[in-house]
């Protein structure tokens, strides 16, 4: 009895690893809760048996909101079979099995059967999984029999219906009936703090709030990466020459821009087109960089997207229909926007572009339902603004300090992290003596108000173009002994800042790439400049470049091994500026007040020590002739790191920095990748060229 006990023991031992191994993987994680869910008796809507048909893996079901919003089956559940291939087969099937009581037509057959095509008259349940009962099981009272069909084809059939009742609803058919039914979107600011345990989605810029870029699926790992395999291809319908969008996927969505002026709705198992929403550009703008968009923000059921002309739009993420506009800014005074609004609390928020072009910056929050602007920060402060002072005469009124740059948001603190860009004109100070805040700084607003709460300038009174506007990365990490809150940031300027993201206390600062302009920082975390580090009219070797130690590509972290990721780059370059009294400001036109010559330019991926900015290692980025970009980083609790060069996507060990696969793409590396799970399999998506590719195992 005694060797049997320790047998028994032994078992269950291995039984309870083995469901700790088990329960690790999400794909198996919520499947495991929903059976909790059915022993508790909060399923009543499917039976054990259809439970397991259900979720069994390739089924392609979704039941996972059955937990995250605790909903019914019959709620929750979407017809996964609704492509115009399965309408096509369901037309086919109806036609041939069930028009002899609902007609052709499925209007009714007399003395037969009732119309189809209301979904209001089903008196034995509308929703998708009512209807799959009844067809499946009949109805007895109403004289319909079982259907005998297969499991596919009765989705196929309610497919056909569906498309049927889209039509009648629309009065008629035509272009827009054909398109496949959608699920209703209702993205809550819950639902976006959370973010960081929805391995499924990619709710907004930067995966989740903190800016990590991290997402802890890792199916997809260190010892399979190698096997990755495209899934599909969908290419852009435009010209321009750089994609940088980052895509949200809601639902089995994915929301990305194509530029210069278009969102686009794909269904992420095929990279089909759902909707598009395509916007008139008008012909004379103020860009300094490229017809660009970095992607768009989703709150409730719309989808947020700002414009080249300075307006921001609102769709319907169902259909891409619009639902209002605000006009934030003027073009004609130098305003563009490029960025991915971000939804903060009950805001969606937006920043401007516009820096070489004498604008004067500010940060927007609009209220989601009506577009309407609920507070404004201006990031040059006018006459009785505290920082002020910092700019000589009117300089403050073209002083530039653009956003146009996504931010990170702290809930706890309801504080807003953004950066700041160069002050204008970008390469002569000399006609704005003084820091010239809020340029070239981190601002950290009242998410609610819009509210400074503290602010850390990285590079007062900025001649070299080193503009501030890269995402921040908040987390926790022990720092002298002592576990701190903190905002980790590598700047364009070349060091890397750790601060404190309740007061903006300057806590570290190393340089992550060589320069030469400053001797280092002081205990405030202010740079102490050497001679020769700024810009003359004859040219001054500054290094880094005007391109900067790293440019706007996000970085990303690593929670698990502490580490910061970013697309760096050794440059040099020659610096020179007019002569006092020689620039010209107009409003609306470009004020450069001369520029810069590349001497070098060397992309690297590095690795940082988060708390100290020590490198752990660096990955030559790979360099084609003829393409051009890097893109920004995503990393993953597969220990992996992902990112793109020169048409070139790859993925590196977050541990050694080794290759472990690539692949090139043909086209420029702008964008960041981005990861999600399809029917519970990890995909990595990327943009490259003018074309965004699907990738899994």
């Amino acid at each position: 009895m005694k060797r049997l006990r320790w047998v028994l023991l032994a078992v269950i031992a291995v039984l309870v690893a083995f469901t700790l191994l088990w329960f690790r993987s999400s794909a198996v994680r919520w499947r495991g809760q929903i059976v909790a869910r059915k022993l508790a008796g909060r399923v009543d809507d499917a039976t054990w048996v259809e439970l397991f048909r259900l979720m069994r893996p390739g089924a392609g079901y979704d039941l996972t909101k059955v937990i995250t919003d605790d909903q019914s089956v019959t709620a929750t559940l979407g017809n996964p079979f609704w492509y115009p291939e399965d309408r096509q087969r369901g037309a086919e099937i109806f036609r041939q099995r069930c028009s002899i009581c609902h007609g052709m037509d499925a209007k009714g057959a007399e003395a037969r059967g009732p119309s189809l095509v209301v979904a209001a008259d089903f008196r034995d349940g509308a929703s998708d999984w009512a209807i799959f009962k009844n067809v499946r099981d009949g109805i007895p009272r109403a004289g319909m029999p079982p259907s005998g069909l297969k499991e596919r084809e009765t989705w196929q059939v309610i497919a056909f219906v569906r498309q049927l009742q889209t039509e009648a609803e629309r009065g008629g058919t035509g272009e827009e009936a054909t398109e496949s039914p959608r699920r209703k979107v209702n993205v809550s600011s819950a639902d976006i703090v959370a973010a960081q345990n929805n391995e499924r989605e990619w709710l907004t810029y930067s995966r989740t709030l903190n800016g990590w870029r991290f997402s802890p699926s890792s199916q997809i790992n260190t010892s399979n990466v190698s096997r990755l395999r495209l899934l599909w291809v969908k290419q852009y319908e435009t010209d321009e020459p750089k994609v940088e969008t980052t895509p949200l996927v809601v639902d089995g969505v994915m929301y990305l821009t194509e530029p210069p002026a278009s969102v686009l709705a794909l269904d992420s198992r095929t990279g089909a087109l759902l909707w598009r929403y395509t916007r008139d550009v008008p012909g004379k703008l103020p860009l300094c960089c490229g017809r660009v968009n970095r992607g768009v923000a989703i709150f409730g059921g719309s989808v947020f997207f700002a414009t080249l002309d300075a307006r921001l739009v609102a769709l319907s993420a169902s259909d891409g229909k619009p639902r209002w506009e605000t006009q934030l800014a003027n073009p004609a005074d130098g305003y563009s926007i490029t960025v991915a609004p971000l939804a903060v609390g009950e805001n969606i928020v937006v920043g401007v572009a516009g820096g070489e072009y004498g604008i004067r910056g500010f940060l927007s929050a609009v209220e989601p339902a009506t577009g309407k602007e609920k507070w404004r920060f201006w990031t040059v402060p006018g006459p009785g603004q505290p920082g002020h002072e910092t700019w000589a005469g009117d300089s403050w009124r073209t002083g530039g300090a653009p956003t146009w740059t996504t931010g990170s948001y702290d809930p706890s603190l309801d504080l807003l992290y953004w950066g700041v860009g160069n002050p204008s004109p970008p390469f002569s100070g000399d006609d704005r003596e003084g820091d010239n805040l809020y340029s070239n700084s981190v601002i950290a607003l009242k998410g609610a108000t819009g509210e400074l709460a503290w602010h850390f300038q990285f590079t007062p009174h900025d001649e070299r173009d080193w503009d501030s506007n890269q995402t921040p990365i908040l987390t926790e990490l022990v720092i002298k002994g002592s576990r701190r809150q903190v905002l980790c940031w590598a700047n364009r300027n070349g060091f890397y800042y750790v601060l404190d993201r309740t007061t903006g206390d300057f806590l570290t600062g190393v340089p992550f790439v060589k320069q030469s302009w400053a001797q280092g920082l002081d205990g405030r975390g202010r740079p102490i400049e050497a001679s020769g580090g700024r810009p003359t009219p004859a040219g001054a070797v500054i290094t880094p470049g005007g391109a900067g130690g790293t440019n706007w590509q996000p970085p990303a972290f690593h929670p698990g091994l502490g580490r910061f990721f970013v697309h760096a780059s050794e440059s040099v370059g020659i610096i020179s500026k007019l002569l006092p009294g020689r620039v010209r400001r107009a409003k609306g036109e470009v004020v450069m007040a001369s520029g810069e010559v590349i001497r070098q330019y060397e992309p690297y991926v590095r690795a940082l020590d988060a708390a100290t900015g020590r490198r752990e290692w660096e990955y030559r980025s790979p360099r084609s002739k003829g393409l051009s970009g890097t893109s920004g980083l995503l990393v993953t609790g597969g220990d992996l790191v992902f990112g793109g060069s020169d048409g070139t996507f790859f993925a590196l060990d977050a541990r050694s920095g080794r290759e472990l696969w690539k692949i090139a793409l043909g086209g420029g590396s702008w964008a960041p990748p981005i990861t999600f799970e399809l029917d519970g399999t990890q995909v990595i998506a990327v943009s490259a060229g003018r074309s965004i590719f699907l990738f899994g195992l």
